[in-house]
């Protein structure tokens, strides 16, 4: 039987293999390291937008009429008793209108940035059809002087004045009472309705100042909803269970319109007060154009694929300048190449992402050039080695701008990156050279 011999080449081949797996180990460390500052962040967020009340969401508004229920039941001696309780029906409005108008600002804990914001709400809406019969209550059960305006909010802490509220031209006062057991609401703000005659059609107006950080949440809860919003941002997200019917962003800022039919909703004309739902909202949200973190985390991504090619380039250098590279230079090499991900991390929280970026890769690259001039003794080899080096850090900017390509450029750029080692080395006797490397070491 023929005895088979390792040669020197399949023996580097084999070395760099385990150099790329150790290197996992790094490239794994800072990637856990992107998930802290992550955490970092996000606890700074949490710290500037709780005393706001977090994310603002308007919750909606409904008017909740007590009336008497009657409960029959027979004691041990057959004797009948009717216990008298005091129920809740709970009547949406016919039309919701809001208009938005929305002031967002930085604030800052540390190096990290927050977009926070205040504004106002002009508020209208229209009640009418107070239907009892449907539930089958009849019309001397109900309490109508104790009827009572309920809005909801997520947190009465976005609130930063009281809302002033008005139904036909009368103001309403706040309930001294909470009824917290029979709102929809998260958390609701109660008024009062007593002299509101429930047989006439009630047009109510307000307006509500409010506060809060990263985003604002809408819930429809009309037979008709309209929602307006306008802003200086220039770079809102919209998503929830509703997108805008038209949108308008400029450099300038944003309007957006949402008209809302009460049938997509959860909620119907009237309830019962024991009756629970759980709700749609549509969402605003005032976000940070670039976010550094999730580019640097995409990065790492391709940190394995981006670290295998320096180390081809630099074996098919060392096999064409026959000039032999220690693993250790192997190692240094690939360190630059881990060290541009903690660089890009690091720095990118204190500049732009983009400029981050360009200074990485040209540190990265130059330290290459110097390097590999140095050890192949010939400054073509360390630009060869830089130039790839750069052009790798280059495709994967452009990787990471075209998000929704990324797979595919992916793809096409590794495919080319084989054909081209093929076309390279599809002269090399394999077998040759490690006859060659093994009389050389003798």
């Amino acid at each position: 039987m023929k005895k088979f011999n390792f040669s020197s080449s399949t023996v580097k081949l084999g070395i760099i293999f385990a150099l790329v797996l150790l290197f996992l180990i790094p490239i794994g460390l800072i990637d856990n390291l992107i998930y802290d500052r992550k955490s970092y962040q996000r606890e700074a967020i949490e710290s500037i937008t709780e005393p706001l009340g977090g994310e603002a969401e308007i919750q909606g508004l409904v008017i909740a009429v007590p009336y008497k229920s009657y409960k029959e039941w027979v004691d041990s001696k057959d004797k009948t008793h009717i216990d008298v309780m005091t129920k809740y029906a709970i009547f949406a409005p016919d039309s919701y209108n809001a208009d938005f108008s929305v002031n967002p600002y930085y604030l800052t804990r540390g190096i990290f940035k927050v977009p926070v914001f205040n504004g106002d709400i002009d508020l209208k809406a229209e009640f009418s059809n107070f239907d009892f019969s449907y539930f089958g209550i009849e019309a001397k059960d109900i309490i109508e002087k104790d009827a009572v305006l309920i809005m909801g909010f997520s947190n009465t802490k976005n609130l930063t004045a009281q809302p002033k509220i008005s139904i036909n031209g009368n103001q309403l006062s706040l309930s001294p009472i909470k009824y917290d057991s029979i709102s929809p609401f998260s958390t609701s703000v109660y008024y009062t309705l007593s002299g509101i005659n429930l047989k006439e059609k009630m047009a109510l107006t307000g307006k509500i100042e409010f506060q809060g950080g990263e985003n604002i949440k809408i819930r429809p809860i009309a037979t008709d909803n309209y929602f307006s919003m306008k802003s200086d941002w220039t770079s809102p997200s919209f998503s929830g269970g509703w997108l805008p019917k038209e949108r308008n962003i400029t450099d300038k800022g944003f309007n957006a319109v949402w008209n809302i039919a009460g049938l997509s909703t959860v909620y119907p004309k009237s309830w019962l007060s024991e009756k629970e739902f759980s709700p749609e909202s549509l969402n605003v949200s005032f976000i940070i154009p670039v976010d550094a973190y999730k580019k640097t985390e995409r990065s790492v991504k391709y940190a394995l694929l981006f670290l295998i090619i320096p180390f081809i380039a630099l074996l098919i250098s060392e096999i064409f300048s026959k000039i032999k590279i220690h693993p250790i230079q192997y190692c240094l090499i690939g360190f630059a190449d881990v060290i541009f991900y903690l660089l890009l991390l690091s720095i990118s929280e204190h500049i732009p992402f983009d400029f981050t970026y360009l200074i990485c890769a040209i540190c990265v690259s130059l330290s290459t050039l110097f390097y590999a001039s140095a050890i192949f003794r010939k400054i073509k080899w360390g630009g060869l080695l830089s130039g790839v080096q750069f052009i790798s850090y280059i495709f994967l900017y452009g990787t990471l701008q075209a998000e929704d390509y990324a797979l595919l450029i992916g793809s096409i750029g590794l495919f080319i990156v084989v054909v081209l080692l093929m076309f390279i080395t599809r002269k090399i006797d394999w077998y040759e050279l490690g006859n060659e490397l093994m009389l050389e070491k003798k």
